[in-house]
């Protein structure tokens, strides 16, 4: 995914199955660490909000 923000590096996953709660290894680095279903995004504050759409073209497709 391009973004248009040289001093971001933003990085997506999907994932499909996961057992437990996933834990912030580096909290220096990350305020919070969750799992979102797809509906939830356009609520959520992301630090690039432009990023929405590829963000949710690359779940239907995937």
């Amino acid at each position: 995914m391009t973004i248009s923000d040289p001093t971001l590096d933003m990085r997506a996953f999907l994932v499909t199955s996961w057992d437990g709660d996933p834990v912030n290894a580096a909290p220096e680095e990350h305020d919070d660490l969750r799992w979102f279903r797809p509906a939830d995004l356009p609520a959520l504050n992301l630090a690039h909000p432009e990023s929405l759409p590829t963000l949710l073209s690359a779940i239907r497709t995937a």
